[in-house]
């Protein structure tokens, strides 16, 4: 069981959760990997020295601070403060294989940035990263003018270029916003002005995290229409300092917990955001919680009855297993639509999901975009399988919180963007074993 000691949760090949009842805790949720990475790669293509406050620190920006670190960047952190002095928009690659580890994130964010090295890139993963398509982004960079070799659109990657040269260029985006995102941190150093057409995105909500977070750091950058962008090479990055926020995606799971138990959770820092997973406290209310948000944080709490919910998480799928989860524990049907996208994440997440749930009792029908989660069914001890799957391994604690004999796979996994998940968990008092 926990206790005062530090526990090595990550460490353990499996953890069972102990129900605890209703959990009552007021906590932090980690920075936002989302705008880590964005103001890591950011930083590292400015003129000068950024200073970076409460950068996440996690498997995901591990991997692209080293990557950024092996195209020219210089990274240093001491006490919790990160300096980077970047390119200047000029990365050099030193020969070394860059190895995004498991993160996407850095490896489409810096597939892009290859195209201004002006030379040969080598981007790497491990296995499951190499399972993952990336087609559509390969081609983008071939019509921006790149040489890139690779196998059947996965990973690794050769890439060589002679420069971005700008003016009108399209992504298909519906495999993934990153790809458009990397596209367009690096347009400010492209030779003309960069008109992107993304193509493929029903949502442009973290299109858009990154265009106003471009803006603040100096690059000028005009949405003429929904999804087609401006970005004009005539205004660089400026160095600066910045605080990273709340992940509103981690903060969801602590959400969950309280949602799954009858009880009430505060993060503490999850102020207002415009990262598109800070909608999940309505989501979460249509499920019958309640949340408040104000200068203290947030605060979302159910004391009646969790019931089902028909929702679109377009533009939120990585909340599909957070919402699936809470289904199973709810009464009436869960409808989850519009996240085709999420079967080329970490796991395929719909088929995962479902093949989880059943596991634990839980009636569920597989769609193309979406599941329907048939709550009411009584659900028992079972092992959780993550298919190296950080966001399963957070959603299905909030069953584990609710439904004894829960065990959790590979635990280890929520490193990627939550290293002190457990230790939370913990915090609020569920049991772990």
């Amino acid at each position: 069981m926990s206790g005062s000691a530090p526990v090595d949760w990550l460490s353990r090949a499996e953890l069972e959760l102990v129900p605890c009842g209703s959990v009552e805790a007021t906590l932090e949720a980690p920075s936002s990997k989302s705008v880590t990475n964005r103001v890591l790669v950011i930083a590292a293509l400015a003129e000068g020295t950024s200073v970076l406050r409460k950068l996440l620190a996690s498997d995901d920006t591990f991997a692209m601070a080293s990557g950024l670190r092996a195209l020219g960047a210089r990274i240093e952190t001491l006490e919790g403060v990160t300096e980077v002095t970047g390119t200047a928009g000029r990365p050099v690659w030193w020969g070394t294989v860059v190895d995004a580890g498991l993160s996407g994130t850095t490896l489409r964010f810096l597939a892009a940035m290859a195209l201004l090295a002006r030379g040969t890139v080598v981007l790497d993963g491990h296995e499951p990263l190499r399972r993952r398509p990336i087609g559509a982004l390969v081609d983008a960079l071939r019509a921006a003018g790149a040489e890139v070799l690779t196998e059947a659109g996965r990973p690794p990657l050769r890439i060589s270029s002679s420069g971005l040269a700008g003016g009108p260029l399209r992504v298909d985006a519906s495999a993934s916003s990153q790809f458009a995102t990397g596209l367009l941190l690096v347009a400010p150093y492209a030779d003309d002005d960069l008109v992107l057409e993304v193509g493929g995105l029903r949502e442009l909500g973290y299109v858009r995290l990154t265009t106003s977070t471009m803006v603040r750091w100096g690059a000028s950058v005009a949405e003429e229409e929904p999804g087609r962008y401006r970005v004009s090479a005539q205004a660089h990055y400026d160095a600066r300092e910045e605080f990273v926020e709340h992940d509103a995606s981690a903060a969801a799971h602590l959400y969950a917990l309280a949602v799954a138990t009858g009880g009430s959770v505060t993060v503490s820092n999850a102020l207002e955001t415009a990262q598109p997973d800070g909608h999940i406290v309505e989501v979460l209310a249509a499920m019958g919680a309640t949340f408040r948000r104000g200068p203290g944080g947030t605060i979302v709490e159910r004391r009646g009855e969790l019931t089902g919910v028909d929702v679109d998480l377009g533009a939120m799928p990585d909340q599909v297993p957070t919402i699936a989860a809470l289904g199973a524990l709810a009464r009436g049907d869960t409808v989850i639509r519009g996240v085709e996208i999420a079967r080329g994440h970490e796991s395929d997440r719909i088929r995962a999901v479902a093949t989880e749930l059943g596991a634990l009792g839980a009636r569920v029908e597989e769609a193309p975009a979406g599941l329907v989660v048939h709550g009411g069914a009584p659900l028992h001890a079972s092992r959780i399988e993550t298919y190296h799957d950080h966001r399963l391994a957070m959603a299905f604690a909030a069953v584990g919180a609710a439904v004894p004999g829960i065990e959790i796979a590979d635990p280890g996994c929520v490193a990627k963007t939550y290293p002190s998940f457990w230790d939370d968990v913990a915090r609020l008092g569920i049991g772990l074993r």
